[in-house]
């Protein structure tokens, strides 16, 4: 389907309003956008109903004291309250309550893949009162490391941010942070962790790469951290946004073909090593969703 370039206009103008009237982050405007997707089908050509519908559900799934009338008093009067209320009842049918932590993490990687095609040039606004954004590194090229440490200081300034050269070491902040109730929102995390000392081909290499030490057994490790085995967990927890950052993604993503969201073994993101500026903004933005 054909959309014009007015259209296009009209619905980012009343997404960005309803953005700024209804003071959502990105974790609203995520889930926003994952509950209004299946209701553009449903009730097309009704799109600004349908994302009506998604925002609802999207505010109340990430937020406390949001009511239907917050709509008609701070972005649209266009609907009666009582079509929300049948609109949110039909849309609530779509769902997997089961399974809706998955099903967020997915969207989310999913978006920030697309957000990863064209970052961003300029950096992103800090929004008032957010807190600094805490960064696990790990990787054992002391160089990258500095390099992306830099990348992170351009966008966040005030990040809090933790270098592991060892998947041991990263491991034992993890489990540290977690007795802490500190977590780690974003994790850059290579996949080679010790160098090989094996010489061969690609194949032989990435084989070697993964019977050593790596990036993929960190991720295990949180994976493990959240397991059903450990319940009840002593608080709320939750993964970070896990970028594998490997010098090796294309020979990588061959020999394990990625989700359709883009993940790959318990890692979010794929990307060539190393990171650029813009890229590392995009991660950001995508850690605090």
């Amino acid at each position: 389907m054909t959309i014009s370039e007015d259209l296009t206009d009209e619905v980012s103008d009343y997404a960005e309003r309803a953005r700024t009237a209804l003071c959502l982050d990105n974790s609203a405007l995520t889930a926003a956008m994952m509950f209004a997707q299946p209701s553009l089908e449903r009730w097309a050509p009704n799109w600004k109903y349908a994302y009506t519908i998604g925002l609802i559900l999207g505010i109340k799934f990430t937020t406390e004291g949001f009511f239907l009338a917050d709509i008609h008093e701070l972005l649209t009067d266009e609907f009666p309250i009582e079509a929300l209320k049948e609109g949110e009842r039909l849309a609530l049918k779509d769902y997997d309550w089961g399974q809706m932590n998955s099903r967020c993490r997915s969207f989310r990687n999913a978006l920030v893949n697309v957000a990863l095609e064209e970052p961003l040039d300029e950096t992103a606004v800090v929004p008032e009162g957010e807190a600094a954004p805490h960064v696990l590194i790990v990787d054992d090229c002391g160089f990258t490391c500095e390099l992306h440490v830099s990348h992170v200081r351009h966008h966040r300034p005030a990040a809090r941010i933790h270098v592991c050269t060892t998947q041991e070491a990263a491991i034992a902040y993890w489990e540290q942070c977690s007795q802490s109730g500190d977590l780690p929102q974003l994790l850059l995390l290579d996949l080679q962790l010790q160098i090989p000392q094996v010489g061969g081909n690609q194949a032989q290499l990435i084989e070697t790469i993964l019977n050593a030490p790596n990036g993929y057994e960190v991720a295990a490790a949180l994976d493990r951290s959240e397991s059903v085995d450990l319940l009840p967990p002593k608080d709320f927890r939750f993964k970070p946004l896990i970028a594998l950052v490997t010098a090796h993604a294309e020979q990588v993503e061959h020999q394990m073909p990625l989700s359709p969201d883009g993940s790959v073994l318990g890692c979010d993101i794929l990307l060539g090593k190393p990171l650029n500026v813009r890229s590392v903004g995009a991660l950001l933005e995508g850690s605090f969703v």
